[in-house]
Order: C-alpha cells, then structure tokens, then sequence
C-alpha cells in the first residue's frame, strides 16, 4: 500500500454487512519493528519473560512482501510468547525504514501494554535493569489504575499497568 494510501480510501459502510464479531477469536500479536535484532530479543526474553517460539534470518518468500506491501522485503523474523500473546519482531534489511522512535501522539498504534501485580516493583526492576521511562509510577483513573510508560531499546513504548479496586468497590478491570 502507498504511503498516504489510507487517508485516501473512504471509510466502509456497514449498512447490510453482518459484523465481523462472530469470526474474531482472540487478540494474538502485535509486531514490533527494530533496527538491533539481539538487543530487542534480549529485552523481551531476558527483561521481560517471553519465550521464543520461531526465529528465522533472511526470510524473503515472495509472499511475505506481498502481505506487508513491501515487494522483496528481506527480513529477520522471531515469534515470542508470554501466555496467549504473542510479539512478532521484525528487522527489516530490504527495504530500510526509518530508525526514529515515533511520539506517542503520532498516528497508528503508539504501545502495547502489560497487566501487572505491583507496578513500582515493575518501574524499580526497570529501572536497575537502565531501562528508560516518561516517568515514575503514576495513578490514572481516580486511582484505579496505577501506571509507567518504559521506554524500550529500539525506541518503542510498552505500558504496565496495576488495575486496583477504588474504595468499597470491584477492581476496575478493562477487558
């Protein structure tokens, strides 16, 4: 797809379409591009616990540039896993893409987040680790939620959040 192509198409109509609801099963991946290859992998299996299910190198198939609108990509390629979800890595080295961390407010998907049980457990093993953050723990949602944004290698932003219950009520899961 062109750069700028989706801006360009109309927005579908769903009048007389049944909902795609029925098809749907779960969320699986979300895919991270990154420039080094080792130290991504070794953020998300050494820092965080996700296990590597499949790794190939130069993967060129005429098919995957096809499905990712980028003819004769050439790329390294891993599939890594923490319970049901899945992050796919991707280092493209045909074509090259830009290699700057993109704002938060930028269009498209800006981060994935991580349920946890303590998040200032989580900032202070961050933070020994010398990982970045936007900044210390903070309570969101009238308390509900207490969270950090961490600032990954390649530039990438993963959330952890603490979902805890307000005074006298349930906890303030958001599924």
């Amino acid at each position: 797809m062109a750069a700028g192509a989706a801006a360009d198409m109309p927005a579908p109509q769903a009048q007389g379409r049944a909902a795609l609801r029925d098809a749907l099963l779960r969320p699986h991946h979300t895919a991270v591009c990154v420039t080094d290859f080792e130290r991504a992998l070794r953020f998300y299996t050494e820092f965080l616990p996700f296990q590597l299910e499949g790794e190939m190198d130069r993967r060129s198939e005429p098919a995957l540039g096809e499905v990712v609108g980028l003819p004769g990509a050439v790329i390294r390629w891993a599939m890594l896993r923490l319970g049901s979800y899945r992050v796919e890595l991707f280092k493209y080295y045909e074509p090259q893409g830009r290699s700057d961390a993109r704002p938060q407010c930028d269009l498209g998907y800006s981060h994935f987040a991580i349920e946890v049980a303590d998040v200032d457990a989580v900032y202070a093993q961050a933070m020994a680790w010398g990982y970045g953050a936007a900044s210390a723990p903070r309570d969101l949602r009238g308390g509900r939620t207490r969270v950090f944004y961490l600032c990954e290698p390649e530039g990438a932003i993963t959330e952890f959040i603490q979902f805890r219950a307000a005074a006298g009520a349930a906890p303030a899961r958001i599924d």
